[in-house]
């Protein structure tokens, strides 16, 4: 009999066997039907599905058979009947494949392959052996698989020719009964090495695709029964509520549960499969347990028990850090405390500040003032904080307060004594307010700024202003000449932003006159006469009388302190200036012009006729 002839039997018998475990199946009408109906437990129960109840495991064995096409991308090159032939080696349209798998757990296993195919220019053998890796579901099953082993390829044209081959591959089933599914569809990818000699490949791959039936077995094990439990919070605060859920496996899901519940965490609150734990009271940082026992009053053996645990947190208190800024400050100054607080809980937080020498406050930056009465020294500041929940904490700083000097301003040197100069007789009495000079005015200019500036900083100082006249004309005459003078310099100062209050007034006429002596003093210190020319320093001191009557044409303008202070220096100054002198006695000496040069003569020849070059 021929290697086709025992194929074609084989698959014969393997579809005679193949209905005798379906018929066998068909009788048991009950767990045909378990095995698809799944029946949800009624709403009175409020417990999870019961899981597992007359659910199969996946088979243990299957046993594949089915019809097979194969084909090769190779050609060989050989010899028919005498005669060179050339044979492309595809389309095996008649074969079969037989496959036997066992599996160790849900997933992986081992397959057992053998096939033979039959074309019309070769035939081709095949067993192999490898790891199998499949995902079980209700009713469809997907599998891949990885084969290697031994290849038998006889081509029509040539001997035939045993080598090693593998192949790689997978595919689907679909569940039909408990011990039978139907293999929709099973792709290999065929590879395999043969020597037919030269003009020829040795590497031989193509394609293999199957479909048949998959008969089971070890379907028929019932799961055991088993519970499992959960909480849907592991930590918590105490006082929070915790929800305890119990999962049933392998029960009938037709029977109502009893589920007895315990902790010792609480008080357990409802019934059924999921309740409620009341942790009010309970302890913080300590775990605790819940269990629960899930029997099934139709069935004294179906019994399981769970266990599940949940701890509680341990609330931390919060804390603190805080700083002054600045950390030094004088007496009268303030400085404010800077915190950084938290709660590791993350809850509201209060924070407050104390002080030994300033008060304190609420809040992440208090300002703390000192006065001029505050002890000098080291501060002491105190930061504290508290949660809603009572817990405090707190931490501490401090700052460094220093004596304050207070200096009187300084009078500054153009408002200690100062004058201004004045023309003969002016201002007159037709003119009261005119015979101030450009020079005087900066001057007055000068005071009423630096003045300002002064009193700015002590509100009650005054200028003090006293006119005088030189010794010619009447006493009457120069006391009112004096008067007018101190009121047009009052006025020009008042027009430069001095109020008419901040004055004090003197007249003396032609009393307390500066003597000869006195203006040459002055005209000694003054060093502007080093910028005279030696002439006009000598006009000068011809000159000195005439110095001597305008010096005292003048209205001295002085300071006044509200204290009286008497430890400033007070230093006398004239106006008077080298070029204010001058204008006295005839101005300043103009500069000589440089001589001229001569121009030079110009050439002539005889006859008086411009020679030409």
């Amino acid at each position: 009999m021929s290697l086709r002839c025992i194929c074609r039997n084989s698959i014969v018998v393997l579809l005679v066997l193949a209905t005798l475990p379906l018929a066998a199946q068909t009788t048991d009408t009950g767990q045909s039907s378990n095995y698809f109906n799944y029946v949800q437990p009624s709403a009175a129960s409020s417990a999870p599905p019961a899981q597992g109840y007359d659910e199969y495991k996946p088979a243990t064995w299957e046993v594949f058979t089915g019809y097979s096409w194969m084909t090769l991308n190779q050609t060989v090159v050989g010899v028919k009947e005498g005669f060179p032939a050339t044979f492309r080696l595809k389309d095996a349209r008649g074969g079969f494949v037989i496959d036997v798998s066992y599996f160790f757990n849900k997933w992986f296993g081992l397959t057992v392959d053998t096939g033979a195919h039959f074309g019309e220019f070769y035939d081709a053998d095949e067993a192999f052996v490898g790891p199998v890796l499949r995902f079980p579901g209700e009713h469809i099953q997907i599998f891949v698989h990885g084969l290697a082993g031994w290849s038998r390829l006889s081509p029509g044209n040539a001997d035939q020719q045993d080598g090693p081959g593998f192949a790689v591959g997978g595919g689907i089933d679909l569940r039909v009964a408990k011990h039978l599914s139907i293999r929709l569809g099973e792709a290999d990818y065929i590879w395999s090495n043969h020597d037919f000699g030269p003009k020829n490949d040795n590497v031989y791959d193509g394609a293999r695709l199957s479909a048949g039936l998959v008969f089971l077995g070890g379907v028929g094990e019932e799961l055991p029964k088993s519970a499992s439990c959960s909480v849907d919070h592991s930590e918590i605060w105490p006082g929070e509520p915790v929800k305890a859920t119990a999962t049933p496996s392998g029960f009938d899901p037709k029977h109502t549960l009893n589920y007895d519940w315990t902790t010792n965490g609480g008080k357990v609150e409802g019934s059924g499969g999921t309740v409620t734990i009341n942790t009010t009271g309970i302890a913080e940082g300590q775990t605790y347990n819940v269990s629960a026992h899930v029997s099934d009053p139709h069935n004294k053996k179906a019994l399981a028990s769970c266990q599940t645990s949940f701890s509680t947190r341990k609330r931390l208190p919060p804390t603190i850090s805080c700083s002054a800024s600045p950390d030094t400050i004088t007496q009268g100054d303030s400085t404010t405390i800077n915190s950084q607080a938290s709660s590791p809980q993350g809850d509201q937080v209060k924070v407050t500040i104390t002080s030994t020498c300033a008060g304190g406050g609420e809040g992440t930056a208090v300002t703390l003032n000192t006065s001029m009465d505050t002890s000098v020294g080291t501060c002491n500041v105190t930061c504290n904080v508290a949660d809603e929940h009572g817990l405090t904490g707190s931490s501490s700083t401090s700052f460094k307060v220093n004596k304050k000097i207070v200096e009187k301003p300084r009078i500054p040197k153009n408002i200690v004594l100062r004058s201004v100069y004045f023309a003969t007789a002016i201002p007159t009495t037709a003119r009261p307010n005119a015979g101030l000079i450009a020079s005087q005015q900066e001057t007055l200019r000068d005071i009423a700024t630096a003045f300002k500036n002064y009193q700015a900083q002590v509100p009650g100082a005054k200028l003090n202003l006293q006119g005088f006249a030189d010794i010619r004309g009447g006493d009457e005459y120069n006391k009112k000449l004096s008067e007018r003078r101190v009121n047009i310099t009052q006025k020009f100062l008042e027009s430069q932003g001095i109020s008419a209050d901040s004055f004090q007034t003197e007249a003396y006429g032609k009393d307390r006159q500066l003597s000869a002596a006195e203006v040459k003093g002055e005209l000694d210190k003054n060093q502007e006469l080093n910028q005279l020319t030696p002439g006009e320093r000598t006009r000068i001191l011809k000159n000195i009388r005439v110095i001597e009557l305008a010096s005292n044409r003048r209205v001295d303008v002085s300071l006044i302190t509200p204290d009286q202070d008497t430890t400033q220096t007070t230093v006398r100054e004239y106006p008077f200036r080298a070029s204010d002198w001058l204008t006295l006695i005839g101005g300043r000496e103009k500069k000589k012009a440089p001589p001229k040069t001569p121009a030079p003569k110009k050439k002539t020849t005889k006859g008086g006729t411009k020679k030409k070059k």
